[in-house]
């Protein structure tokens, strides 16, 4: 029995592109991990992420009275208040928190670790940075205070996700700021 490639050399010319093309296409079509920015519709994503975030305050009876609407996008619900001090550009933060998608599933908590997150506000690039989300999220809090941020996909891990996060996910943070360290 001759194999594809011994069959396909002893073929016609156009047989030989026909299977270059098809084993070219294959390759190309197999990509990475990159996102074409494009190929992926950043505004129109952003439109879905709203639709599902408005959806949930729906489903979820969320007062929008109390919600604060960024200009980005981010939706942050004071759970609750405090005097404390203001959250500021560089400010090593330590919070406790628990992450969440819209269908309830719970990816992350510092809580079940036993152990708070300590971050550096707006540091990107360091090993104590975290998502864009938060870094601007946590900046209209105040120490003590509790609140629930709801962070639109590209304020998060945009079309890449990130382990048990899928792509384009919103993303619910219950955050608890514990002290500026």
């Amino acid at each position: 029995m001759q194999t594809l490639i011994q069959w396909a050399t002893k073929g016609s010319i156009s047989l030989k592109v026909f299977l270059f093309v098809l084993v070219a296409a294959s390759f190309s079509a197999c990509g990475g991990d990159d996102v074409n920015p494009y190929v992926f519709d950043v505004e129109g994503q952003k439109k879905i992420d709203e639709q599902i975030i408005r959806q949930y305050f729906r489903d979820n009876n969320v007062d929008t009275t109390q919600v604060i609407k960024t200009e980005s996008g981010l939706y942050l619900l004071n759970v609750k208040p405090s005097s404390g001090a203001e959250i500021k550009t560089r400010n090593l933060v330590e919070a406790h928190y628990i992450g969440k998608l819209t269908n309830g599933f719970k990816f992350d908590s510092s809580y079940d670790r036993g152990k708070p997150h300590t971050f550096v506000v707006d540091e990107k690039g360091t090993q104590l940075s975290v998502i864009q989300g938060w870094n601007e999220g946590v900046k209209l809090m105040k120490v003590g205070e509790e609140a629930r941020l709801f962070i639109p996909s590209h304020l998060g891990y945009g079309p890449y996700g990130q382990g048990s996060i899928p792509p384009n996910s919103v993303l619910i943070f219950d955050i608890e700021v514990l002290r500026i360290k």
